[in-house]
């Protein structure tokens, strides 16, 4: 069983996007059954859904670095059944980045353009680690520099990345690495760049790869695992 674990929005498209991508998931799942659970902010919530189901199930998180917070909300959810296990993140990968180019093609971006990836609060050193990764890919992807700027926490701010990119004399295009609506794009939208993109997952159908990264994190041996220590680490089988 695949349980699609989400922290949760408050953002209504947010919500209806990401339940178009469950159930998308779903139809391609093939005999794979497929729940959704969260962390927060939305129900049902990911415990529950762990008491009430049986057998070995998959925790794939939908989140895009390895956010502590709502990671270890996964992993005590996956504590309740030895049955269960966590997968690795969705993000980074190099389907978002591909997805992240198709967002910056479809909202006018152009060579010349700096780009700056915008990423959430990073408040953990993997997280920052992720994000300089998911720029990495985007600007392999890209073809040139991409910059980073995230809302609050380690790394450089969204602001002051602006303000370097625009240092260039170029128009700057901040490409969301944020996978749908809600406040983190709401605040992206508002920071002074020329253009901002559309989330990874906006309106409409969700795009047939990032449904395919999901099922492929379901399907592989890498899973989370947690010490007595309290801290998470990526286990290889």
């Amino acid at each position: 069983m695949l349980i699609v674990g989400s922290a949760g929005t408050h953002s209504p498209e947010g919500r209806a996007n990401v339940s178009r991508l469950v159930n998308a998931v779903r139809r391609e799942a093939h005999g794979l059954d497929v729940a959704d659970g969260y962390v927060d902010q939305q129900s049902p919530a990911l415990a529950e859904v762990v008491r009430t189901t049986a057998g070995p199930r998959a925790i794939v998180p939908l989140l895009l670095t390895r956010d502590p917070l709502p990671l270890r909300a996964m992993i005590a959810a996956a504590r309740l059944d030895p049955s269960v296990s966590v997968t690795a993140p969705i993000g980074p990968d190099w389907v978002l980045a591909e997805i992240g180019v198709q967002r910056l093609i479809e909202a006018g971006a152009r060579p010349d353009d700096s780009i700056v990836l915008a990423a959430e609060a990073l408040t953990d050193a993997a997280a920052v680690d992720d994000v300089s990764k998911a720029a990495r890919l985007l600007s392999a992807v890209w073809g040139g520099r991409v910059h980073i700027g995230t809302l609050a926490g380690l790394d450089t701010g969204l602001d002051e990345a602006i303000d370097i990119a625009r240092a260039y004399g170029k128009r700057v295009v901040v490409s969301s690495y944020v996978l749908t609506s809600g406040a983190a794009h709401d605040e992206m939208l508002a920071c002074g760049a020329d253009v901002v993109t559309a989330p990874l997952v906006p309106a409409g159908a969700p795009d047939q790869r990032l449904v395919g990264l999901v099922l492929a994190r379901a399907r592989s041996r890498s899973g989370w695992v947690t010490g007595e220590d309290g801290e998470h680490h990526v286990a290889l089988g």
